[in-house]
């Protein structure tokens, strides 16, 4: 195959489907990638590669264990005096910070950064080495603080100098990961340079102009139209030849009863006769392309699918889409465009449904089409310049062959009526066997199979290069890691603009937590093993404070970046009732969708084996009896289609993979005001100097 056929080849998508009472809120759409992708008997080389893009990503958890894994497998010992060891701590140390407050950091956590620190100690002096001990100084500056309950300046003035020596690379891959800490820990003094960095990045790189592409299809290359020949089989044949004697005997009684009458007459008649019948022969096929084009949508029609049921209504909204404005132009559009809406759907059914593609790969062609009829519409340019033209000589056609045989009939009639009768029957019997045999649709294909095909490529080569611009304007859409990043941007602005909202400087603060939730009516896409990612967002911003918790909840329009439909809550931590995070799947028996919320351990072990986990949803509660529901969308379309292949059941979502926003939250509720305080004492910590228990690698 060559490289040019490959690259039109279509990925893999996931395609959301809905019968009976179902409804399908979020459509989505998979993108073919292998970027994440381990195998079992990888070298630890290539699970080290996978961990950085998963971080790149904003999958610190499997970025994590990926690294642990590959440090078990002797990617780097503790003895080891290469820079490759500087920059696995570097990363290791990274994936357990990212994302997650100080304050909820445990045992393990610490335990991980033991190790990372360890593992490098004899590794030379380079830049991964200076970014790994900015990233240690600045935990043991926090540990220190909290464990003596005084702040030591000279240990954060000292990581702020070497922060500020590491290359820029350095110093964003930190500003994204490790948020959390460094809001609470720069102070004002770096929160204007952190803000200025978010601003500029969280809409360079053409944004705007680039984040829809993310969640459009890979177009799917146009197919020929197929010319359809008609069936010719032994009964059509049979029909046709019976057919044929019967019209053939029809014209003889007829024309000789005629000439028995008046030999001119019949010769006036004839004559007249055979010139409507030339003239519909002609024009006639033009007419009726349903019958008589090789390249009209098949009849009967198939049943309908779920794909066809997705091409009609693409056509509609595309079509009303490029509707004018004015009720009464719309309305004309309408009418004006409803066949070329049937075909265009019916066509696309039909070159497109075997074999079957992504719904989604088609939509460019549908647009295209409907933009090339507004295009039309607004110039006035006539669909069909030859249609009056055709139906005048029809008029003219049919109006000579009804004349001639009338008079035909009537000088038949006088000669012998009995007579007469028997050539109309068998004229009007041979008819309709030759109309059911399709004997004339037949001939006029072959007739016209040359000028069909040449039509056949006109249409594919316009579409083929619709498809080009298509691909080329799709040639910079934005891979995962861009989108990642202007999230986290969009998530340090909108914290920011939460703080003015509550007129809070990053003192006023203990900590903080942003969750973006896919909004139900956003685009959705992600690519294979990512994370999915959405057209709009609702992000819910917590700011912590001594005196209680600050709640934003607004609207993110993600392409433009604009954030809207603020709403502020502000409660105390004793109003605080309850949370919990709930794992929420969705149970497909008998094409339904049910939503299944488990409420004991025991329900949760039943439904799991029933049920694929979609979401996790936090609810806090309050003594008002106001509930805060956050999802946060956890589901990996791949696995659907696993379990539909049958091939392993999907693992259950991890509490980490929702970072450690809502563990901070469920924390704060669990334990109220004292919750600073009781977190000191779960985190028994040990002296930095001492050796951490090294796994043995294998």
């Amino acid at each position: 195959m060559s490289p040019a056929r490959e690259r039109r080849r279509p990925r893999p998508s996931t395609v959301n489907t809905a019968s009976d009472n179902a409804r399908i809120g979020i459509q989505g759409t998979v993108i073919g990638d292998v970027r994440y992708e381990i195998k079992d008997g990888d070298p630890p080389e290539k699970k080290f590669a996978v961990a950085k893009r998963c971080l790149a990503g904003k999958m610190p958890p499997q970025a994590r264990r990926l690294i642990e894994e590959a440090v078990q497998e002797a990617l780097v010992t503790p003895e080891s005096t290469r820079s490759l060891v500087n920059e696995v701590a570097y990363y290791w140390t990274i994936a357990v910070l990212s994302d997650q407050p100080f304050e909820v950091l445990e045992r393990e956590e610490f335990a991980a950064l033991d190790r990372a620190r360890w593992l490098c100690q004899k590794g030379p002096a380079d830049s991964w080495r200076d970014a790994h001990r900015a990233v240690t100084g600045l935990i043991a500056c926090l540990q220190g603080q909290e464990q003596t309950g005084t702040f030591d300046s000279g240990a954060l003035d000292a990581f702020l100098s070497a922060f500020d020596r590491l290359p820029d690379d350095r110093r964003r891959e930190i500003y994204r990961h490790l948020d959390p800490i460094l809001s609470n820990v720069l102070r004002d003094r770096r929160e204007a340079d952190l803000l200025d960095i978010a601003r500029r990045q969280r809409t360079a790189d053409d944004r705007e102009e680039r984040v829809w592409k993310f969640f459009e299809p890979d177009p799917e290359p146009p197919r020929p139209k197929p010319l359809r020949r008609p069936d010719f089989g032994p009964f059509e044949q049979a029909a046709a030849v019976c057919g044929a004697a019967l019209v053939a005997g029809g014209l003889a009684l007829a024309f000789t009863l005629v000439t028995l009458g008046s030999a001119d007459t019949a010769v006036i008649t004839g004559g007249v006769v055979l010139a409507g019948t030339w003239i519909l022969l002609l024009w006639g096929p033009g007419q009726l392309p349903g019958r008589y084009s090789a390249l009209y949508p098949r009849r009967p029609r198939p049943a309908p699918t779920d794909f066809s049921a997705h091409v009609e209504r693409t056509v509609r909204q595309q079509f009303d889409k490029h509707a004018p404005t004015s009720a009464a132009q719309r309305s004309r559009w309408a009418v004006a465009t409803m066949r070329a809406r049937t075909l265009l759907a019916q066509d696309i059914v039909d070159r497109y449904a075997d074999p079957e593609v992504s719904p989604g790969a088609v939509d460019w062609l549908i647009a295209w089409y409907a933009e090339n009829t507004a295009r039309r519409w607004t110039a006035r340019e006539p669909e069909d310049p030859d249609r009056l033209l055709r139906l005048s000589m029809l008029a003219v056609g049919l109006g000579t062959f009804v004349g001639g045989w009338y008079y035909a009939l009537d000088e038949m009639t006088k000669v012998q009526k009995t007579v007469a009768t028997v050539a109309v029957l068998w004229l009007v019997a041979g008819a309709v066997l030759l109309a059911r045999s399709r004997a004339d649709v037949y001939v006029a294909r072959r007739h016209s199979v040359a000028a069909d095909q040449a039509e056949a490529d006109r249409i594919l080569e316009e579409e083929t290069f619709a498809h080009e611009e298509r691909v080329e304007l799709l040639a910079d859409r934005p891979d995962d890691d861009e989108m990642a990043q202007w999230l986290d941007y969009d998530k340090i602005y909108l914290k920011t603009l939460a703080m003015n909202q509550y007129g809070l400087t990053n003192r006023d603060l203990i900590t903080h937590a942003v969750l973006p939730e896919g909004t139900e009516t956003a685009r959705r896409s992600r690519v294979k093993g990512g994370q999915p990612r959405f057209s709009a967002y609702v992000v819910w911003v917590f700011l912590l404070t001594v005196s209680g918790v600050r709640q934003v909840k607004m609207h993110l329009d993600f392409p433009t970046g604009v954030a809207s439909d603020q709403q502020r809550t502000a409660f105390r931590y004793d109003a605080i009732a309850s949370a919990q995070v709930e794992e929420v799947g969705i149970r497909f028996d008998d094409g339904h969708r049910e939503v299944v919320l488990p409420r004991t351990d025991e329900e949760k072990d039943r439904i799991r084996q029933s049920a694929v986990p979609i979401y996790q949803e936090f609810r806090l509660e309050l003594v008002n009896r106001h509930t805060i529901g956050i999802t946060v969308d956890t589901f990996n379309a791949v696995l659907l289609e696993q379990l539909l292949e049958e091939q392993q059941a999907p693992p259950s979502p991890d509490l980490a993979d929702l970072t450690g926003a809502l563990s901070l939250l469920e924390t704060v509720a669990a334990d109220g005001r004292k919750w600073l305080e009781q977190t000191r004492i779960r985190r028994g910590y040990k002296p930095l100097d001492t050796e951490p228990d090294f796994p043995a690698t294998a």
